[in-house]
């Protein structure tokens, strides 16, 4: 089990190599947007947390759900992006910018994992264009790390953007 968090995306139009889930380049992609929503350099954000997709090539709930669950076994936090990724995960419900903690059965004791539910930052969700939606990802984002106490965060930390 990794205490490293995790951004979880659908799938990269890039192609299928996990090493390129989220990349922040080239500009304009998903991973570049979540890296300026976070306000984090390349490096930090490369350093600081695991990216995951759930599909490959294609969407399909059912190889999303069981990614999910496969995530889930192996992950303390979790950044979920989007509503399908949040479905997949079982949290359709919960609203974005929301904080949620859920009982994972593990090798013979339960667990509790953390995920902080972000609109996508593919560029096209409008979620983004409400006033402080930012702050509040900044802030959810925060608060998962915090619930961890994960030294490597850098959200407000080493590898935040200076002005």
């Amino acid at each position: 089990m990794s205490g490293r968090v995790t951004i979880v995306g659908e799938l990269n139009p890039y192609g299928a190599d996990p090493a390129y889930a989220l990349y922040p380049l080239p500009e304009g992609a998903s991973g570049a947007r979540l890296r300026d929503v976070l306000g984090l350099t390349t490096l930090g954000y490369l350093g600081t947390y695991a990216r995951a997709n759930l599909c490959v090539g294609r969407w399909s709930i059912v190889a999303a759900r069981e990614a999910a669950v496969a995530i889930l076994r192996e992950r303390r936090g979790v950044i979920l992006l989007g509503r399908r990724v949040a479905a997949a995960f079982g949290l359709a419900r919960h609203p974005p910018f929301s904080l949620v903690s859920i009982p994972v059965a593990g090798s013979g004791s339960m667990r509790i994992v953390t995920l902080a539910l972000l609109p996508h930052p593919s560029g096209r969700c409008r979620e983004w264009d409400a006033p402080r939606a930012v702050e509040k990802a900044r802030s959810c984002v925060r608060m998962l790390h915090a619930a961890h106490n994960n030294e490597g965060s850098s959200i407000g930390g080493p590898g935040e953007r200076q002005g």
